[in-house]
């Protein structure tokens, strides 16, 4: 995790402020996860995906699995969150872009401790806000706020900031870094933008 944090911070200060063209919001990403949950260290992918099929009008998906990071012996924990939604561009220039969505979230965790097993499945809807800034012709930042709903008083909201940076004209490499009170998540990925 100290290696991600390193390369986050390393890509956030690197880029020079020579501006680039408005963000595209049609691609493709697949991403490694590493964290901390409730004190315990898990690991795992996460695809996303957005496609702008009108003007400012988003379509996002993504899915994300994540279990334990190291094989405890007796124990085993592995949760999914997948997420559809509908998203808007409310402004976009040549240096950055601010957009909002709102999607249907569901959680399923699934667990052994010993002999005894157990699951939970969540469902509602996740708000999210964000902006997104052109630091050079191939680096983007990215600042967003998600909120999430679970209903009956369960609720979150988590910041989190990443760096794009495109490396061929069509392909990205992403470092992203979220946290609330009780998650940390880090993710190091690839983008393909269409």
């Amino acid at each position: 995790m100290k290696n991600i944090k390193s390369l986050l911070f390393t890509g956030l200060i690197a880029p020079g402020l020579a501006l680039a063209d408005a963000s595209d919001y049609s691609y493709i990403e697949g991403s490694y996860l590493q964290g901390e949950s409730g004190g315990v260290e898990i690991d795992g992918f996460g695809v996303n995906a957005s496609l702008e099929f009108f003007d400012r009008i988003l379509a996002v998906a993504s899915f994300t699995d994540l279990g334990l990071d190291d094989d405890s012996p007796g124990a085993d924990l592995d949760g999914d969150i997948q997420s559809v939604g509908l998203g808007y561009v409310f402004g976009r220039n040549e240096t950055a872009s601010v957009y909002g969505t709102v999607s249907y979230i569901e959680y399923d965790v699934r667990g052994r401790l010993g002999s005894v097993t157990f699951g939970d499945d969540s469902e509602g809807a996740q708000f999210e806000l964000g902006a997104r800034m052109n630091l050079s012709p191939e680096a983007e930042l990215v600042v967003a706020v998600k909120h999430t709903d679970l209903g009956q008083g369960d609720e979150d909201t988590t910041p989190g900031v990443g760096l794009v940076y495109q490396f061929l004209p069509a392909l990205a490499g992403t470092l992203t870094y979220s946290r609330n009170s009780d998650d940390d998540l880090m993710g190091l990925g690839l983008r393909l933008t269409f």
